[in-house]
């Protein structure tokens, strides 16, 4: 079911489903993030938005590589939160040069984020490697011109306390999720789609998650929910954002959570 917050009556067509694969990752490539990040109440509202530590909305257009999308937006809000930077990279760059994933096919989150660090040191500026929708042959230029250095990743528990821990502490966080409600989205609402409508075992998408929030009905219900960029334009959802219930693993959101670190 939908809580509507403001009703909007207009149906965006959706596309740039893909399938995510597993990515096999040495153990010293990925850091697993399970413990408790502190003990201190986090406030009920954050939205790195309010921040300024988070990059515009961009549009995968017809190429399917929500996977770059993703991890590319991590990667510059990290950028903002940590060295105060504001800088726009680029996905094409991932989408060519790393070969571990499928180009405008299919990608995944975490084998992205391993050869960023260990294989390329960072990414490229979008100015310096420009989107093509579509997969190219790499051209990236050796040495490159400029490099925002990644030096790690961290995997992040599917307890969504710990997730909203995460974001609050850390910054956005990538993951993985089923895409079939977000196909029937409409702007300012949250979306709760049953496990039957939205499979959380069947992730085909990748979203930023930016922070979260509690709706408060008129009868006083609570609907805690995630605040997540997508990468299909600002003129889908609101202004290119979906609100998706938290708390249960809604269209499997809890799945495959990482973050970048930028030092």
């Amino acid at each position: 079911m939908y809580r509507v917050l403001v009703i909007l009556f207009i149906l965006k067509q959706c596309c740039g489903f893909l399938i995510l694969r597993n990515g096999s990752l040495e153990a010293n490539t990925l850091i697993t993030f399970n413990e408790p990040v502190n003990d201190k109440p986090l406030p009920i509202y954050f939205d790195w938005r309010s921040k300024n530590a988070v990059s515009p909305v961009k549009d995968q257009k017809n190429c399917n590589a929500c996977w770059a999308f993703s991890v590319i937006a991590n990667i510059e809000s990290q950028l903002k939160i940590y060295k105060n930077d504001e800088k726009l990279m680029s996905e094409q760059f991932l989408i060519d040069c790393d070969h571990d994933q499928e180009g405008c096919k299919t990608g995944s989150i975490t084998s992205a984020f391993a050869n960023i660090v260990t294989r390329f040191g960072g990414v490229l500026l979008e100015k310096d490697y420009p989107y093509q929708n579509g997969q190219q042959k790499c051209t990236a230029p050796n040495p490159p011109p400029y490099l925002v250095k990644v030096t790690g990743f961290k995997r992040v528990s599917s307890d969504e306390e710990e997730m909203a821990k995460a974001v609050f502490h850390f910054g956005p966080l990538s993951a993985a999720i089923n895409a079939a409600s977000m196909r029937h989205y409409k702007s300012n609402i949250i979306d709760e789609p049953s496990d039957k409508d939205c499979n959380p075992n069947d992730l085909d998408h990748a979203v930023l998650i930016v922070g979260y929030n509690v709706y408060v009905d008129t009868h006083g219900r609570e609907t805690p929910y995630w605040i997540i960029k997508n990468s299909w334009g600002e003129d889908w959802g609101d202004k290119g954002y979906y609100y998706l219930v938290r708390g249960r693993n809604a269209c499997g959101i809890a799945s495959d959570v990482s973050f970048s670190v930028v030092t």
